[in-house]
């Protein structure tokens, strides 16, 4: 049995009272004579009996009271064996404050079980106490040395719940227990989740490692807002595209609204268990920040996203050499405003880089030196981007531009020709064919052999890199004319030659953030409430912040929201022991039942009185 608040047991000395009082009244009683009749006496004797025990009956049950009322105040509790037990110990307590014990009044009942828990051990003991997410508290609040259970009480009042997610080993990894004075325990307090015991620290193997099971509730998550066709150039609206998941047990009914100043949109949701769906909105090219929200959810400190985009502008384009076929392609289309203004000349020669965005050299053998250092200054810029096609031959001064690319070794005349073998589809540019053969049927009649110094996202036949990219720098091996290959021919030419443009330019279409990361490099940055950000900080809470002028949205970490707690078979893989904190850890509060008692004595020394 143990104590929460063991200074309420000096009051059980306050017994003495009553005794006290008893015995002052009992040494103040005279002896009257009275009538020798024998009747009387007899009478009076069973009377003065009955009065006597009713007397002791009623000093015992007002000690019972008091005795009663300060064993409850102490908040006695039976208690199991396996963790404390008043013994010493070196305790290492890592207590949840990730969002995900949000659910319910999952954190206070940790906070709760962490007092009980430093309670059973012995005042010799030393506690290493820290948050789950020390993200924002680590300097501040946690000390790497080990502390009194007093100071471990204080520590663990002080931890609030975080927006942040964490694991075993960054919490472990702000303490210093190396001059421990006891043997080790390990104690984790929280609902568990699998990202949690990610990289799970080996050298915890032989140790003792409890983890005290919070139960972790369902939650529905906004996982992903994106732009619908990140290329394409709005008129007068642009499509979002919300992605929600539901991670419960059971199908969830509920509302998804977006809203963006005055602009307010609802769409009613129905996501079958561990499903999700995705929700698109329409908004006016003007509105380009914005919540979305999810209703009637348990867990809601992630159901708010904040969404900043940037959807593609017109970029220009300059097209040097053959533009027969790239022109056309890059041309307006009668759906949609074409993402390119082109124009075309014969050479660099006296044109003007700075009113283009994409330098295009199509089959170019050779360049100037002075068109060499006007690429040079180009590529420096922002938001700019050369892609070189190369021609039959190269000469030294494009060679020497496109050595961060590659090296150009000889002209590939295959008998017949190559296709595509490999292509790397998480590039953007071929995201969008995964599943389709296009790409992969197009013929190359020839290609430059070259050396890669830089990342492959194609190569053709024999393993030879066809597309290499380094920062804003785009080599293609092959010339697009009809003699060099029929991909021109080909419904993937004109996507494929969209999504190479618009992402070797490096432009950004989500202005978002997560919290964990930090901004550097910026000039000014502003929280959501105003306050400045110091350089190089990490980012505490979700909202709106302004960087340098611009605003960015800063969204929790959806992986803490997905709610998928570490098996059994897993746990025991890790040598963690699970501990129910119903069954095993919390014990029973007696508490009530000792005041019940009380109330009880009470009426029972009314009744005596009574009669």
């Amino acid at each position: 049995m143990t104590f929460l608040y063991p200074l309420y047991l000096l009051g059980i000395a306050l017994t003495a009272i009553p005794i006290v009082i008893h015995l002052w009244f009992r040494k103040r009683l005279k002896r009257v004579p009275f009538s020798t009749l024998q009747f009387l006496k007899r009478t009076e004797a069973k009377r003065f009996g009955w009065l006597r025990l009713r007397e002791i009956l009623t000093l015992v049950l007002r000690c019972l009271i008091i005795l009663f009322l300060f064993l409850s105040l102490s908040r006695p509790r039976l208690t199991s064996v396996l963790l404390g037990a008043g013994r010493s110990a070196s305790v290492v307590l890592m207590l949840d404050n990730s969002y995900s014990m949000g659910y319910g009044n999952n954190f206070a009942r940790a906070q709760e079980t962490a007092h009980t828990i430093i309670a059973r051990y012995s005042p010799k003991s030393e506690f290493f106490v820290a948050p789950l997410c020390n993200l924002d508290q680590r300097d501040s609040l946690v000390p790497r040395a080990g502390v009194s259970k007093t100071s471990a009480h204080k520590l663990i009042e002080d931890i609030t719940l975080s927006h942040h997610t964490g694991t075993i080993r960054d919490a472990l990894s702000g303490l210093d227990f190396s001059e421990h004075r006891y043997p080790l325990e390990y104690i984790y307090i929280g609902d568990g989740q699998e990202h949690n015991f990610m990289e799970f620290p080996a050298e915890l193997g032989g140790a003792r490692f409890n983890w005290l099971e919070v139960p972790l509730g369902s939650n529905v998550v906004i996982t992903h807002v994106s732009l619908k066709d990140p290329i394409a150039v709005p008129l007068d609206q642009y499509t979002l595209l919300v992605e929600v998941t539901n991670h419960s047990p059971r199908t969830w009914r509920g509302t998804t609204a977006l809203e963006a100043d005055d602009y307010r949109r609802e769409k009613e949701c129905i996501i079958e268990s561990d499903g999700t769906v995705r929700v698109e909105f329409l908004i006016p090219t003007t509105l380009r920040h914005g919540t979305v929200t999810v209703y009637d959810d348990s867990l809601t400190i992630d159901n708010t996203y904040y969404f900043s985009k940037s959807p593609a502008k017109q970029l220009s384009i300059l097209i040097v050499g053959d533009d027969d076929f790239l022109r056309s392609a890059l041309s307006t289309s009668q759906h949609a405003r074409a993402p390119f203004r082109v124009e075309s000349v014969e050479d660099l020669g006296t044109a003007d880089l700075r009113n283009y965005d994409v330098i295009v050299l199509n089959g170019i053998r050779e360049i100037s030196e002075s068109a060499r250092i006007k690429l040079d200054n180009f590529r420096t810029q922002t938001e700019k981007a050369v892609i070189i096609f190369l021609g039959e031959s190269v000469g030294n001064v494009l060679q020497s531009f496109v050595a961060p690319c590659c090296t150009v070794d000889t002209l590939l005349l295959p008998r017949g020709y190559v296709t595509l073998d490999w292509i790397d589809y998480s590039d953007p540019t071929f995201e969008v064919f995964v599943g389709t053969t296009t790409l992969l049927n197009a013929r190359f009649y020839r290609v430059q052999k070259v050396t890669p110094r830089s990342k492959v996202i194609a190569r053709v036949t024999g393993n030879h890199p066809f597309i290499i990219k380094h920062d804003n720098l785009v080599v293609i091996t092959a010339p697009v004319t009809p003699d060099a290959t029929d991909l021109i021919y080909t419904a993937a030419f004109v996507p494929m030659l969209y999504r190479l443009t618009t992402s070797s330019i490096g432009v950004s279409y989500d202005k978002e953030l997560l919290l964990g990361e930090t901004v550097t490099g910026a000039q000014t940055t502003r929280a959501p409430t105003g306050a400045l950000v110091p350089d190089s900080s990490v980012l505490q809470t979700p909202g709106f912040y302004s960087v340098d002028g611009h605003i960015v949205g800063v969204n929790v970490v959806p992986e803490e929201g997905r709610v998928k707690k570490l098996g059994t078979e897993s746990a025991t893989a890790l040598a963690i022991s699970k501990i129910s904190i119903e069954r095993d850890a919390a014990g029973s509060d007696l508490s009530t039942i000792l005041l019940y008692c009380a109330l009880g004595a009470f009426v029972l020394e009314l009744l005596l009185l009574a009669l």
